[in-house]
């Protein structure tokens, strides 16, 4: 039996990194005493994962970690016990049981929605509709761990199109990104591209970033949530 979880890393603590994180769920796993399986050999480690990594600084409310366990638990307690042992920042807000032979979250994962909003007040509707019109948008982005050290990307391979939302001084993008099985792409990687390719002033560095759904595709390209609909939700 599988437990899968929806859980948040909220704006608390939006700068550690997803290595602490998962550290975090860890340990919180263990401190709720659910039944979880280890995996064999000399140094055996609990058998759970999350569905994709986050990014520094980003905010979100559709984390899912999936913990397999060694005998059944009901769902509800587990999730009760999960998240009243979980620090501050992080919180269940659904659960389900999977099957054993149910596809990895990494592998199902395939899409996810973001908003992104940073103070900016100039006029920008004639770059995105030219972006949305595109084709294609290429973008070098530093990858320094390849030989080359930096790898080219077609943006909108990943985005197809953004929606964006200008008032107060602010812009907001609204936008979904494919997750594929070499990789995906980060926001702010959204915004360089952008100004790069447009010629924009947009303060990447001051970008207030959140992840608001992921998401699995069928065959028929149909998007479906993570857990069911009838999930215990908290």
């Amino acid at each position: 039996m599988k437990l899968r979880m929806q859980i948040t890393k909220d704006r608390d603590i939006r700068f550690i990194s997803h290595l602490e994180y998962v550290r975090t769920i860890e340990r919180a796993i263990r401190r709720a005493k659910l039944p979880a399986a280890y995996s064999e050999g000399f140094n055996p480690h609990l058998k759970f994962s999350l569905a994709s990594a986050l990014g520094v600084g980003v905010v979100s409310y559709t984390e899912f970690v999936e913990i397999e366990l060694a005998e059944p638990m009901e769902v509800e307690l587990a999730a009760k016990a999960l998240d009243k042992a979980l620090p501050r920042g992080i919180r269940v807000l659904a659960a389900d049981a999977v099957a054993n032979n149910t596809a990895a979250l990494m592998a199902e994962a395939a899409g996810a929605s973001y908003v992104v909003t940073l103070p900016f007040a100039e006029d920008i509707s004639e770059a995105v509709a030219t972006y949305n019109a595109a084709e294609e948008l290429l973008f070098k982005k530093a990858a320094p761990k390849r030989k080359e050290k930096f790898k080219e990307i077609d943006v909108k391979f990943y985005i197809p199109k953004i929606a964006v939302e200008q008032k107060d001084g602010k812009t907001s993008f609204a936008f979904e990104c494919k997750i594929t099985p070499t990789g995906s792409m980060k926001a702010v990687d959204l915004l360089n591209a952008l100004n790069e390719a447009y010629v924009l002033n947009l303060p990447v560095e001051m970008a207030d970033i959140e992840r608001h759904t992921l998401y699995k595709v069928n065959k028929y390209g149909k998007k479906l949530p993570m857990l069911n609909k009838d999930a215990f939700k908290m």
